[in-house]
Order: structure tokens, then sequence, then C-alpha cells
């Protein structure tokens, strides 16, 4: 073929729009990502701090010896829960831990629910606490509401639990409560009140009743604010509470309830 009858064809270019493909110069990640990464970042800093400052407090209830609480059998006006009457102790757990035979030592739920309160409210830390956290809290600190005695209250209760069965807990805690007017165990609170014994075994004095039980389980709430021989509408209000829970779970009967209201004038 000659050079000559070589020919060029042209096209027109169509008029149709072009596509732009390019999305980001390479290796530059997207703005939106940043403050993800931010975010992220802040989080998993709190979750490691929160973690450091957990193990700090595990290390210090390390410090209390949950052997002493032994010594509380020590007191000369001692009594075993074994020996009580059933509505006496059932009294006190119902107001304060109906769960106490089926934990091991913590409310869980109710332990971060007081946790985080204090996180809102730093002057205000209550509530959550088992028959056997109230006892750490009792023998080992202070009544200061903050969030650490609460972290180390729940490591010591589960040491606590682990030393201790359910009775002898029940025991140490009953004889080591402020009931006001100088008594810190239940059978000098009720000697000193009622003039009676919680002792089954003991033919001193009469046995207390299922009323001077509820009385005294309502009491430990506010014991320098409740006054057994002038009781004031809210502690009259809290003893029915807790004669209404003592039947509910079974710890009085229908006869004994309607009794007690009668006797506190109800």
């Amino acid at each position: 073929m000659k050079r000559s009858d070589r020919t060029h064809h042209y096209t027109e270019p169509v008029n149709e729009p072009h596509y732009n493909t390019y999305y980001r110069p390479v290796g530059q990640p997207p703005k939106k990502q940043k403050p993800k990464r931010i975010f992220r970042t802040v989080i998993l800093s709190i979750i490691i701090l929160l973690l450091i400052f957990t193990g700090i407090m595990y290390v210090l209830s390390e410090k209390a010896d949950v052997s002493q609480l032994a010594t509380i059998e020590q007191k000369e006006s001692y009594v075993s829960s074994n020996a009580m009457p059933n509505y006496t102790v059932g009294a006190f757990i119902a107001v304060e831990d109906k769960r106490f035979y089926k934990h091991n030592g913590v409310d869980y739920k109710g332990s971060l629910r007081a946790i985080f309160s204090s996180v809102r409210d730093r002057e205000n830390l209550q509530g959550g606490s088992t028959i056997t956290q109230q006892l750490v809290k009792n023998f080992y600190y202070d009544n200061q509401q903050t969030i650490t005695r609460k972290l180390k209250e729940i490591f010591v209760a589960k040491r606590v639990e682990k030393e201790y069965d359910k009775e002898h807990i029940l025991s140490y805690y009953l004889n080591n409560i402020f009931y006001g007017n100088h008594n810190y165990t239940i059978e000098s609170a009720a000697n000193y009140y009622f003039g009676t014994t919680v002792d089954t075994t003991s033919s001193n004095l009469p046995q207390i009743t299922v009323l001077q039980s509820a009385i005294l389980a309502s009491k430990v709430n506010a014991p320098s604010a409740y006054d057994v021989n002038n009781m004031s509408p809210s502690f009259i209000n809290r003893t029915k509470m807790t004669l209404e829970k003592m039947k509910q779970q079974n710890y009085i009967s229908e006869s004994q309830y309607i009794e007690a209201l009668q006797q506190l004038g109800a």
C-alpha cells in the first residue's frame, strides 16, 4: 500500500459526561474516621484507668484479715443466730438482704447501682449492700460513703463468704451493729429496750417477740433517730413495712402478723 493511500479517520468527540473516579489521595484516611478513632482511644483509656484503680483497691482490701471476725464471738452478750428465734433472724434478713442465703456475698446489681450513683453524687453513696458487705463495713471500715470503700468492701465480702458459713456471717452481723444507746449486740439491745432476750436457751428473761424483733430490725437504719419509747410516724411505718416483709418471706404467719400490728397500734 502506498503511503498516500493511508488515510486517518478523525471522529468528532461525542458529547458524553466523563465520570471522575478520583476518591482521595492514597494513604490519606477519610476525615470522618478521625473522631471515631479519638472516641475509641478515650474509651480504651478510661477502661484501662478503671482496671488500674480497681486493681489498687483489690490490693488495699487484702489488708483486712477476715480471721479477725471470729473475735466478735468474745463479746459478753454474744448470741449465735442458731440460738435465736427464727422470726428475729428473719426480721433482719427480710429488711436488709432477702437473698442472703442465695448470693455469694455481693449483690452485683445493687452494688453497681450504688457505685454509679456515687459518681453523680459524691456525698451520697448508699444502697446495694448485702448483710455480708454490711458486716465488713462495720468491722473494718468507717461510715464514709466513698467509691474506694465500696470496692474494698466488695472484695473483702467475697473473702468472708469463702471463710465462713452463712450462720456465722449472720451471727457476726447481728452482734456487731449499732442499735443506739451504746448497744452493739442484738442481745444487749433486747435487754435494754424491752427487758427480753434473743437467746432461746435462756430462761432468765422473757423471749423477744415478733414485734420487738421487727422494731430492732427497723431501728438499725437510723439508730440515733428512731426512739423505741416514743416511736415517730416514720418509725412506725418502717416497722409495719418490716412486718409485711417478714410475712411475705414466710418468717411469720398471718396470725403473728396481725397480732404484731395490733400490739403496734397500727
